[in-house]
Formats: structure tokens, sequence, C-alpha cells
């Protein structure tokens, strides 16, 4: 279940409609999807992983891109064995911007999205397995994983391409 923390006051959302209620005013969808379904239906003989986690919640990426437009999804998996695992996080870890929406539907792991506020204030919203997020476009943030380095997401894209960060500029 996600945690929000706000970084000016350290004060923290932990219920799922506290959380809504809380993004909702800064355009940020929290929703929760029911990881269990994983386990009961088991990765089939022909599946890779990534196939396997797109069909068991096809009927959710389906709903959410009907309603907002997504128009692909894929898996990604980030882990601490990674090669270049650093220099990956690294292009994320600095305020920037999508001109579309940033959508991760997280399968296995954490990671914290920090996301700017209509009220300017920073808050950090760590995502955990069935959290689903889909921070607007425009919206300035930037992620990184926790301490166990590992991650499984859904991403949904309006852009078949993906998105491209646009990153804050230094103030002199």
């Amino acid at each position: 279940m996600a945690i929000v923390t706000k970084q000016t006051t350290g004060q923290q959302w932990t219920q799922p409609t506290e959380i809504e209620t809380l993004l909702a005013p800064f355009g940020v969808v929290f929703e929760q999807w029911n990881v269990a379904k994983l386990a009961a239906h088991p990765k089939l003989e022909t599946e890779t992983d990534q196939d396997h986690v797109l069909r068991v919640f096809n009927d959710e990426v389906t709903r959410i891109s009907a309603q907002r437009g997504y128009q692909t999804a894929d898996v990604v998996s980030l882990t601490p064995t990674m090669p270049n695992l650093a220099e990956l996080l690294a292009k994320f870890d600095k305020e920037h911007y999508h001109t579309e929406d940033e959508v991760r539907f997280v399968v296995n792991g954490r990671g914290i999205f920090s996301v700017r506020g209509t009220d300017g204030e920073m808050y950090d919203i760590e995502v955990h397995p069935g959290d689903l997020l889909a921070v607007p476009e425009g919206t300035y943030h930037y992620f990184d994983l926790c301490e166990d380095r590992h991650i499984q997401c859904i991403r949904l894209f309006t852009d078949k391409g993906g998105w491209v960060a646009h990153y804050v500029e230094p103030k002199n």
C-alpha cells in the first residue's frame, strides 16, 4: 500500500481514499489493483514473464487505457544486479516533466515518485505492489528506487515511442 509524505512537514497519508483525495487536485491518478491475481493465474509455458503480467492485468490495462487514451503497455523490471542500474536511475532522479502521462502499476518491489503538487510542495509517493500511479503530463517529478533496489511495473504510454524527459533548468 502506498505511503505519501509531504517533504516539508513529514506529514503522511497511508489510506487509499486519503491518498486519492490528496493527489486528485494535482491531476495525479492513484488506484489499487489486485496483485494476488498473479498467483491465481499461473504463467503459461509459452509466455514470457512480461506477457504473463500483461495477460493477467489485461482488463485493468484495457479499462484505464480507454479512459485516458493510452495506446501501448509494457513491463519493466529494475533489479540491483542489472548492469548500469545507477546510470539508468540517473535519468529519473532529477526533477523533470513529460509531454504525456507517466503511468506505472507496481507488480513487484517498491519505488518513490516525488511529485510537485499544484501547491508548489513536493510529495514523496512510495508505491508498493498493487499501486497504480498516473502522473499527468507537464507535472514536475522525479523517481528513485527504495533501499532494496527492485521494482517491476507495467508502463502505459500515449505515444508508442515512449516518453521523453524535459529536465528543470538549475537556477543560478
